[in-house]
C-alpha cells in the first residue's frame, strides 16, 4: 500500500501564507483576518486583476514565501509526522508497512525548490516528493490519499481511498473520511489509519 500526503493545507499552511503575502505585496489594505476561502483556487478568492497577475504573484514574486517560509499547519506536526511515519506505522498489525510520498500538484520552477526548502525546514523524512504536471496522476502513484484538495477528492478512483482534511473550501466534496487536521488522523485513538492498511477501505 502507498500513502500519499497531500503538503498545501495539510502540512503547510498555505492558504493563510498566501493571505498574508497578498496583502503585504498587492493591497496593505485587504482584510486578511475575514477572507472566506470558498476555492482552493486563490484567484477566485483574492481581487487579482487577470490570471496573468496572479502567475506572476505566485510563480515569479512571491514564490519561496509562499512555499518555502509558509509554516507548518501545526507547530509540533513535523516532529510527529517524523515520529509517526518511524514507530507508529511499522508498528501497526498489518502485514505490510507502507510507503508514504509527499505531493504538490500545480508546482512550476521556483516553487519546486522552494517546497524543498519548506520540507528541509521541517525536517521531513519523507523519502519521495512528487510534483505531478497533472493533479490527477497523484491517484496513479497511491492506494490511499489525504488531502484537502476538492479537485483530488472528486476524482477518486472508486477502489482507492480518500481521506479528506477539512478546509472551507472542500466542504461538499466526499471523501472516505475526514478530519479537521493531519495532527488529529495521526493521533486518532481509532486507529483509523490501521485499519484502512489493514482492511484495503
Amino acid at each position: 500500500m502507498k500513502i500519499a500526503i497531500d503538503i498545501n493545507d495539510v502540512i503547510r499552511a498555505f492558504s493563510s501564507k498566501f493571505a498574508s503575502c497578498y496583502k503585504k505585496g498587492i493591497d496593505p489594505t485587504y482584510d486578511i483576518d475575514n477572507v472566506e476561502f470558498t476555492s482552493n483556487r486563490l484567484y477566485e478568492v483574492f481581487p487579482f486583476k487577470d490570471e496573468q497577475s496572479y502567475n506572476d504573484f505566485v510563480y515569479v514574486d512571491y514564490p519561496y514565501e509562499l512555499f518555502g517560509a509558509a509554516e507548518p499547519v501545526d507547530k509540533n506536526l513535523p516532529a510527529r509526522l517524523n515520529d509517526w511515519l518511524a514507530n507508529d506505522l511499522t508498528e501497526m498489525d498489518i502485514d505490510e508497512i507502507p510507503t508514504v510520498i509527499l505531493v504538490s500538484p500545480y508546482e512550476y520552477g521556483l516553487t519546486i525548490q522552494s517546497t524543498h526548502y519548506f520540507l528541509s525546514k521541517t525536517g521531513s523524512r519523507v523519502r519521495c516528493v512528487y510534483f505531478p504536471l497533472n493533479s490527477s496522476d497523484v491517484w496513479n502513484e497511491c492506494d490511499i490519499l489525504i488531502t484537502a484538495n476538492p479537485k483530488l477528492l472528486d476524482e477518486k478512483p472508486s477502489d482507492k481511498v480518500a481521506i479528506k482534511i477539512v478546509m472551507p473550501y472542500n466542504k461538499d466534496s466526499k471523501s472516505d473520511y475526514e478530519f479537521d487536521k493531519l495532527m488529529d488522523l495521526i493521533n486518532d485513538e481509532n486507529n483509523t489509519m490501521e485499519k484502512i492498511l489493514k482492511d484495503g477501505k
